[in-house]
């Protein structure tokens, strides 16, 4: 293997160079908390030290024959590079190639001949790469100070100087003679570097009697599988153990009495992990997915809304409730270091009996991602919630968590519907880990419940007082705020930016989604409010762009007939939350061509009822409507526990 060369941005995609992702690589994945992850880490180098060097990885290459270069391992971290390099302006031209992935490289050539570092390609393949670009445009850059919001295209060009010039990437050349296939796979089955939670876990783990060791490692390395249902992970002996016979309660405490009878088996200290040659495949050597029987058909694959680190980081606020803990992963150690002279035998069994149920509800009731079937889908993925179900004939399956759960997945009942809707709302709007305080407060809930099956009505009601105390945190709209501080309907025509609420691009995302939560629920209840409004099916998305349907610019070209609009154009009452390419789509263009046009697809509530609105008033939607649909808002808002199913 040839030396390794630390290279910066701008030699890696220096126009000599032309990078290959060959047909063995998969399609690109990432989503927004890897790109994330990588962008504030960066930032966080450069706040540190703009002028020292950061080093993110290692990029394995074979050169071919012709000069280019083959990505062996790395093209995840490769591509989100690229796309960066485009919107900074550091690059004009892709250097990025894909072997027979002709869609992939039209999408490509199309967002680096853009001038808005947009990209019209909507092929299925290209959905995460589109996703990603929005992703790195929106992202704040500054995980400290949220609030702040310095994105990657309003930090400056001391920034686009530091990633081009500090930003380091290990070039690895392997010998043209090398097995790549073999390569390949081995590279992305065994890990070259000992994580923090691994770490962790043997931190944890040797605080205890050795009598328990191969036990709770099992269980470790299992709840570190996220995106695995549980059960899965275990054997159908160990399934009876953990999950009972119907695997659809929790044994933790069996384990502890069946720890004194089995085998001892010695735990390797860190000192000795770090200082071997392969430390995972001692500190992995558990039985997980080896010896499963295949009795699961029906195994769907889905994605956790976070990893294994994070969660650590919400289970260290379940067990320390009282403490100030970070959501964080970063602090991963320092959390447990801060504590260490606490920690003994007993506190690490609680630690891991508490992971091990946190896992098991978080598995059964906190929805995740499945690859959708339905071609309105437009990110490929739908939510799911589900929970093991075991036949009196020994077969099992997952299926729905409430409702008419032996009806096809695909055909929701209302009450899964519901449950979905509600974590889904939670989820795309605080979506980034280190604020999913809303998590947290669901897995503590079920900790103080001590159970794994709790009732549809129930867990509802938690999820709805969540919602709600996001809410209050909007203090305009609030009961008990004065009334010179609280909005109120628009009576007499007159509406300004003091009397009404007309925050535009700064409303905040949640009371968007809240708004079509409200329209949902009342729309699909039996017993709704009186005039409630009908709405479509919708699925909640990652939509992070606010859409004025009177358009801004469309607006100012007809200042004669709007001469007041910069009054309203900004109100709740003409926006919408939607998707960054969408609302690339819609640019300036007329509330009658959007309404005609693009009403169709996966539509907010919201939005869906601006578009009725303007199909009312033959494709007008202008100060008469807006005040209309705003009143309409407040009336919305102000019913939410009535619509809930409060009676208070």
């Amino acid at each position: 293997m040839s030396e390794n060369l630390g290279k910066n941005i701008s030699e890696i995609f220096d126009n000599q160079n032309k990078y290959i992702i060959p047909l063995y690589q998969r399609n690109f994945s990432w989503r927004r908390e890897q790109i994330e992850q990588l962008l504030q880490d960066i930032y966080t180098a450069f706040k540190q030290n703009q002028y020292g060097h950061y080093y993110i990885g290692s990029l394995v290459v074979l050169k071919r024959s012709n000069g280019d270069f083959e990505v062996v391992d790395g093209q995840q971290r490769l591509t989100v590079l690229s796309l960066i390099t485009k919107i900074l302006h550091i690059n004009k031209e892709p250097r990025l190639f894909y072997d027979s992935r002709p869609e992939v490289e039209e999408f490509f050539r199309v967002f680096y001949n853009s001038d808005d570092d947009s990209c019209s390609i909507d092929y299925p393949q290209t959905a995460h790469l589109r996703n990603a670009i929005d992703f790195i445009k929106e992202i704040n850059l500054d995980a400290e100070n949220p609030d702040d919001g310095i994105t990657i295209k309003s930090i400056g060009e001391d920034f686009k100087r530091y990633f081009k010039y500090n930003v380091i990437l290990v070039r690895v050349e392997i010998p043209q003679d090398t097995d790549v296939a073999s390569y390949f796979e081995i590279m992305n089955n065994r890990g070259v570097q000992l994580q923090k939670h691994e770490i962790l876990k043997s931190f944890l783990i040797n605080k205890l009697d050795s009598k328990y060791h191969s036990e709770f490692a099992k269980i470790w390395t299992a709840c570190s599988q996220m995106d695995i249902q549980i059960q899965k992970l275990f054997t159908a002996d160990d399934r009876c153990k953990y999950f009972g016979e119907k695997y659809d309660s929790f044994n933790f405490d069996k384990i502890l009495e069946l720890g004194t009878s089995e085998k001892k088996e010695s735990y390797k200290t860190i000192d000795v992990i770090l200082n071997t040659d392969s430390p995972n495949s001692d500190i992995n050597n558990v039985t997980n997915n080896t010896q499963r029987e295949d009795e699961n058909e029906n195994e769907s694959k889905y994605k956790s809304i976070i990893d294994f680190p994070n969660f650590l980081m919400h289970v260290f606020n379940v067990v320390f409730p009282n403490n100030s803990i970070p959501l964080n992963e970063k602090y991963l150690i320092d959390t447990f270091k801060s504590s260490e002279k606490n920690w003994d035998s007993e506190l690490s069994i609680l630690f891991i009996k508490t992971l091990f149920f946190c896992r098991t509800i978080f598995d059964r009731y906190v929805v995740k991602t499945s690859p959708a079937t339905d071609t309105k889908s437009e990110d490929g993925e739908k939510w799911t919630l589900m929970k093991p179900k075991k036949y009196e004939n020994g077969k099992w399956t997952y299926i729905q968590t409430f409702g008419k759960t032996e009806e096809k997945e695909d055909k929701l009942s209302y009450e899964q519907d519901r449950i979905i809707k509600a974590l889904s709302m939670l989820q795309v709007t605080f979506r980034t880990r280190i604020y999913k305080d809303w998590l947290c407060d669901i897995l503590k809930w079920f900790v103080e419940k001590n159970t794994v099956v709790v009732g549809y009505k129930e867990y509802l009601e938690e999820l709805d007082k969540i919602i709600l105390k996001k809410y209050d945190n909007i203090a305009e709209f609030k009961s008990d705020v004065p009334e010179e501080k609280r909005f109120r309907r628009i009576e007499d025509g007159n509406i300004t930016k003091e009397n009404s609420y007309s925050k535009g691009l700064s409303t905040p995302h949640f009371l968007f989604n809240f708004i079509d939560y409200l329209y949902w629920v009342d729309s699909k209840e039996e017993k709704n409010i009186e005039g409630s409004k009908k709405v479509e099916d919708f699925d909640f998305k990652y939509w992070n762009s606010i859409e004025h349907h009177m358009a801004r610019e469309w607006a100012a070209r007809n200042t004669e007939k709007l001469p007041d609009h910069e009054n309203y154009i900004d109100n709740l009452g003409n926006l919408c939350l939607i998707s960054k390419s969408a609302n690339s789509r819609l640019s300036d263009r007329d509330a009658k061509e959007k309404a005609e046009t693009f009403d169709k697809g996966n539509l907010g509530a919201n939005r869906q009822i601006m578009y009725a609105i303007t199909k009312e008033n033959n494709g007008n939607y202008r100060k008469e409507q807006i005040i209309g649909h705003y009143n309409e808002l407040l009336d919305l808002i102000s019913k939410r526990k009535k619509i809930l199913g409060y009676n208070d």
